[in-house]
């Protein structure tokens, strides 16, 4: 999404919204959300991984999911800082590569202070509900565009939904009226 925005006139609001609120913070087994649904989680982790693999993105496997909404509003704290991609790329390492729980504050003041940030401040911010409204408004905003999936791109009402490779969504950009940068 950075080289795509760095090369085409085009702006990328890049927000974390849930794809599950009811997620508790201690967690839950994705063995079981995926039998639930009738899928194997086995074949997704290990099509992810490919993936991953191809871009040279850290995977583990991940055995449980926890709720992101502390993760999202430090999300909006370190992006009021000028260091919301750093903050995600950190996020999504600690998560998916070694399976840390992105609900607990202790572990998102480390990720914090991982990329230069105050774990001291990280852990207040969250405490006083700092941030709660913005996310409050960037879940609303997600909800209102009807996104069920993530990560979804979105181009002149038209979607492209999952991760994806670069030249697709480099078409999917110029299709939709995106412009080279010269």
């Amino acid at each position: 999404m950075k080289r795509l925005e760095r090369q085409y006139d085009i702006s990328i609001w890049r927000r974390p919204f849930p794809l599950r609120r009811d997620i508790p913070p201690k967690g839950v087994l994705l063995e079981g959300i995926f039998a639930r649904r009738g899928l194997d989680l086995k074949t997704m982790q290990n099509r992810s991984k490919e993936m991953a693999r191809e871009h040279g993105l850290p995977m583990g496997d991940v055995k449980r999911i926890h709720n992101s909404r502390p993760a999202h509003e430090l999300d909006a704290w370190a992006t009021s800082l000028n260091r919301g991609d750093d903050w995600r790329d950190a996020v999504f390492h600690a998560f998916y590569a070694h399976g840390k729980n992105i609900s607990d504050p202790q572990i998102l003041g480390e990720i914090a202070e991982s990329i230069g940030l105050s774990h001291k401040e990280a852990v207040e911010r969250l405490d006083a509900g700092t941030f709660k409204q913005d996310v409050d408004l960037a879940w609303k905003r997600a909800d209102d565009l009807g996104l069920v999936a993530a990560p979804t791109c979105l181009v002149n009402e038209n979607r492209l939904v999952g991760a994806q490779p670069y030249e697709k969504l480099r078409l999917f950009a110029e299709s939709n009226g995106a412009k080279r940068r010269d």
